[in-house]
């Protein structure tokens, strides 16, 4: 009888540790504000990724709520762009880039997201954007 083989999965990123993980919110924020497209390293792969909200999820852990354009895919056949949530912590790298996007659309009296109520940054409304 026949094996059939194994299938590794790549080892989890390492947990940044505590006392970057301010520093990374706030350069997160800063291109949240200014919004700036992010080149993210996740998961050992490159994304390019139109970040909307930073801040604390119901877990307890930070995370970054974007609009992912390009990049590594949930899976096969499944779409390379739309909503993702990054854990901060297990972000190995990111390169904040001159371009920059416009937000997604989302209800006025709506957060980004449930999981994060209260963001420490998020992009304005989709319509405070454009009347910029």
């Amino acid at each position: 009888m026949r094996k059939s083989p194994v299938r590794r999965r790549a080892a989890p990123s390492p947990d940044l540790p505590p006392d970057a993980l301010p520093r990374r919110i706030e350069r997160l924020s800063d291109a949240i504000r200014e919004r700036r497209v992010i080149e993210l390293l996740y998961g050992g792969a490159w994304r390019i990724v139109h970040p909307h909200a930073v801040g604390r999820m119901g877990t307890g852990r930070v995370g970054l709520l974007t609009w992912q354009t390009a990049g590594l895919a949930r899976g096969p056949g499944q779409p390379g762009e739309g909503w993702r949530m990054f854990d901060v912590a297990r972000i190995a790298d990111a390169r904040i880039l001159r371009s920059s996007f416009t937000p997604r659309p989302r209800r006025e009296d709506a957060p980004w997201t449930p999981g994060m109520p209260s963001p420490a940054a998020d992009v304005p409304t989709r319509a405070a954007a454009l009347a910029e």
